[in-house]
């Protein structure tokens, strides 16, 4: 195991590299990002422990980062010790701030050992005025939903006050993380900092007995960011309710006069509808049951004809689609030059995204290793052989400019032709047995959820 005595230190080569990965997260990865309630953070020296729900691998760690380190703060993270097994990806892991912690479920007592002297660690790390950042489910999984927490974040966080004969003055700041979406670049992110709070009303249960106080400090914590958090939690029908979060929370917003693509105001409708439905089925269980059976059958006929329910509800005119096609047209050759030179880039990126079995881990090797490091190193060499070839360095650089520039529109054309060939697809099936099916249970599903959310 290598020695985790100097992670707290400031070091200015992680200032150096915060840098970069603030201009590749906030300004090119993500569209935009939403940081709510950023007084809440405790000012830096205070000894802190964050904490926050946990869906999108290492995304989720690089969203609280960046929100901490507005002050230049250089937080500590606890992460799985599986990572640590190989000792130069601990190492590189040490030097971006990260300690291992282990699981009983891994068997290894060796490794469950160590575990008592890294909580001292970073129970020493917040005596020193320094700041933890911990994910207590101790997973990530996809959906909109809060696990239960364990017990290591209770540990650390009685460790530290212990230490200090418990006046220490340990804050927990809850927070939550959301996207507009888990997987596709230039998406929307928001940051939602919770109110700080102690627990030294648990004190006196933790000399009598800790595991009541670690249990009881979960307990609490988990409530903290429930309130900021879009907690589905009915688990026989989250994947429902989440499709109805995703269908409809567009619409209650516009019904509300409120701007739709807004991520903070998402957010706030899909809470607002996992409440309603809450509600909706201790009223009326057998509807509520009828409901998440029609929005199964709903999913999986879009699914069978191509289409999506934005499309299935839209009705552009015809002026519109023709502006459309036109634009499409006119742009297509900025979209070819765009794909030929950003061709080998996102072949590389989608090949390593491509070899992870596990779907919450994408979007963090789509922006580790495509935007941080291929899609960079990609530029340099285009920049150079382009100056070489012309001999003008203003060649080069319009040519590069325009190379990324198009990288983006690349993106983006791809899903506006996607959207108008889907509504072709639609206007093919108009008249079908199927559509009208399918029709006929959008209606009836609408009408259920207006009575719902109005």
């Amino acid at each position: 195991m290598i020695s985790f005595d100097k992670i707290d230190q400031h070091d200015w080569r992680y200032d150096l590299l915060m840098l970069y990965l603030s201009v590749m997260h906030n300004h090119i990865y993500y569209h935009h990002i939403h940081i709510l309630n950023r007084e809440n953070i405790p000012q830096k020296g205070q000894p802190t422990i964050v904490i926050a729900n946990h869906q999108n691998g290492l995304m989720d760690a690089m969203a609280v980062l960046h929100t901490l380190y507005l002050d230049r703060r250089q937080p500590i993270f606890i992460a799985k010790g599986s990572l640590f097994k190989q000792k130069t990806v601990a190492r590189l892991l040490r030097f971006l701030k990260l300690m291992p912690t282990f699981r009983s479920a891994d068997g290894n007592r060796d490794d469950l050992r160590s575990n008592l002297a890294l909580y001292q660690r970073a129970a020493q790390i917040l005596k020193d005025g320094g700041t933890i950042v911990i994910f207590p489910e101790a997973t990530h999984h996809y959906g909109h939903y809060l696990s239960s927490f364990k017990k290591g974040f209770g540990r650390i966080a009685f460790s530290a006050e212990e230490m200090n004969d418990f006046k220490l003055g340990l804050q927990v700041l809850p927070m939550n993380i959301h996207y507009s979406n888990y997987f596709n670049f230039h998406s929307d992110l928001m940051v939602t900092v919770g109110t700080p709070f102690t627990f030294e009303e648990f004190f006196e249960m933790y000399r009598r007995n800790p595991n009541d106080a670690y249990l009881a400090l979960n307990q609490k914590a988990h409530e903290q960011v429930k309130q900021i958090t879009p907690d589905i939690d009915i688990p026989e029908y989250r994947d429902e309710i989440e499709t109805i979060t995703q269908l409809f929370s567009c619409s209650y917003l516009q019904k509300k006069r409120l701007p739709s693509d807004f991520l903070p105001n998402q957010k706030e409708a899909s809470m607002t509808i996992i409440a309603n439905l809450r509600h909706f089925r201790e009223e009326s269980p057998e509807t509520f049951v009828t409901l998440m059976e029609d929005i199964r059958r709903y999913t999986s006929m879009l699914t069978e004809s191509g289409l999506t329910h934005p499309v299935i509800i839209a009705s552009p005119s015809p002026i519109s689609l023709a502006l459309r096609i036109i634009g499409l047209i006119l742009l297509s050759p900025l979209f070819l030059f765009g794909y030929i030179n950003n061709f080998i880039p996102r072949l590389t990126t989608r090949f390593i995204v491509g070899k992870t079995d596990d779907p919450m881990m994408r979007s963090s090797l789509q922006y580790g290793a495509g935007i941080v490091l291929i899609f960079p190193l990609w530029y340099l060499l285009t920049f150079v052989l382009a100056w070489v070839f012309s001999g003008h360095l203003w060649f080069a650089a319009a040519y590069i400019i325009l190379t990324i520039l198009t990288g983006f529109l690349v993106h983006y054309y791809k899903i506006w032709c996607l959207k108008l060939f889907t509504f072709f697809r639609k206007v093919r099936i108009r008249k079908t047995k199927a559509f009208k099916e399918l029709l006929q249970l959008n209606q009836k599903i609408t009408g259920t959820m207006e009575d719902i959310l109005h």
